[in-house]
């Protein structure tokens, strides 16, 4: 593989073949927190090889779009579905609306209205063919409007049987919380869930237009409200487009940070390439990276595996994002929740490395062995334990 089609494949939102070298089995616990993407499933030599395979694997939630191939993706996850004679109650559907023909998140796109958003729920559904979906998140935010009306509308969604929970992708934390304590208030049903960036590369700036990140300790009071409060984060980007799955990709040397402003075109792969470096491409994450290889050096997995693992590690109510193009990927993250992974060992000045515990597998973990460790880490282990 070249490095030309490494960079290419994570442009469109795809795991390049190289980036996992692990083989796992897939464990029966907590399989809910590795989500299937959808997003570049147009792409796959056999999209339906693909499914079949994280099926059998024991995947159960896809997240979808109608934006994702241009609708694409919940056009052919629904042929699946109806080709496998799937069940529909054996897989949990989430799928996203809400932005229109706009793909860029353009914050002066045609503004959302009650009617349109209910004919791209029904579109959606003749995509997928099914009745309704687990989960339907409004894909971006929009200011302009104010969140008692998405409130209202979701609800609504829900009144017809269309979705059994909705939530949100890319909204801020303070119009999350307005929106959660205005549904609370009036007895509605609350925005279960939200969708930011999340990754061990935490972004120097917004990723792409109108996105919002979870990375970072300046976030973490926002995290543990919504563990605190049952909200689920289900985050994109936890490799950072390759950065954090392909050791030498965008290597230090490589990447002219001279060309970050430069004046290109929209949605071009020039474009799409500024904006990850920009985001990525700092010192401290080359050296976030470079721990992130020395632990999997260590215990033979892949710098994706101990991404993964970062971004799961973060809080329990966080579950992971990963878009695959080849079926033996799947085996490489399906099975990480049985890890305890200590996050000072990638993100840690040298004394904390030094000090960390690294990874646990939580398999071969025994009570008895808490005796043996900080009480503070004894108490992050047995949460950990509990919640997988």
């Amino acid at each position: 593989i070249s490095m030309l089609s490494i960079t290419l494949a994570f442009l469109y939102f795809a795991i390049p073949a190289n980036a996992f070298s692990m083989s796992m089995s897939i464990g029966s616990k907590n399989k809910g927190r590795v989500v299937f993407g959808t997003a570049a499933i147009s792409q796959a030599a056999d999209p339906h090889k693909l499914l079949d395979a994280a099926y059998h694997k024991g995947v159960r939630r896809f997240d979808l779009a109608r934006t994702y191939g241009h609708g694409k993706s919940e056009k052919i996850f629904g042929e699946w579905m109806e080709s496998r004679g799937i069940d529909r109650d054996s897989v949990h559907i989430i799928t996203k609306g809400g932005m229109g023909d706009d793909k860029y998140g353009d914050p002066e796109r045609t503004m959302l209205t009650r009617s349109c958003l209910m004919g791209e729920v029904e579109a959606s559904m003749k995509s997928l063919k099914v009745d309704n979906v687990d989960m339907y998140m409004y894909h971006r935010d929009d200011p302009r409007i104010p969140v008692e009306n998405f409130v209202v509308w979701a609800n609504e969604i829900i009144q017809e049987g269309k979705t059994n929970a909705w939530g949100v992708s890319n909204w801020s934390f303070e119009r999350f919380v307005e929106a959660h304590d205005f549904a609370t208030s009036k007895g509605l049903v609350p925005p279960t869930s939200n969708s930011p960036q999340l990754s061990l590369a935490a972004p120097a700036c917004e990723v792409w237009p109108t996105t919002y990140t979870v990375a970072g300790e300046e976030h973490k009071e926002q995290v543990e409200w919504y563990n605190k409060n049952g909200v689920e984060l289900i985050c994109w980007e936890v490799l950072a487009k390759g950065f954090m799955a392909v050791p030498d990709l965008w290597c230090e040397k490589t990447v002219d940070r001279s060309l970050f402003e430069k004046d290109v075109e929209l949605g071009s792969d020039e474009w799409r390439l500024q904006r990850i470096q920009r985001a990525y491409c700092n010192d401290e994450n080359y050296r976030r990276r470079r721990n992130a290889v020395n632990v999997a050096n260590e215990y033979g997995m892949s710098l994706a595996q101990i991404a993964a693992l970062y971004a799961m590690a973060i809080s329990p109510s966080v579950s992971v994002i990963l878009g695959f193009l080849e079926p033996d990927q799947i085996d490489d993250v399906a099975d990480l929740h049985n890890y305890f992974f200590d996050t000072d060992c990638v993100v840690g000045d040298d004394e904390a490395i030094e000090n960390s515990q690294k990874l646990i597998d939580l398999r071969e973990w025994l009570p008895d062995k808490e005796s043996t460790l900080s009480q503070d880490f004894a108490v992050r282990l047995s949460e950990q334990a509990l919640v997988s």
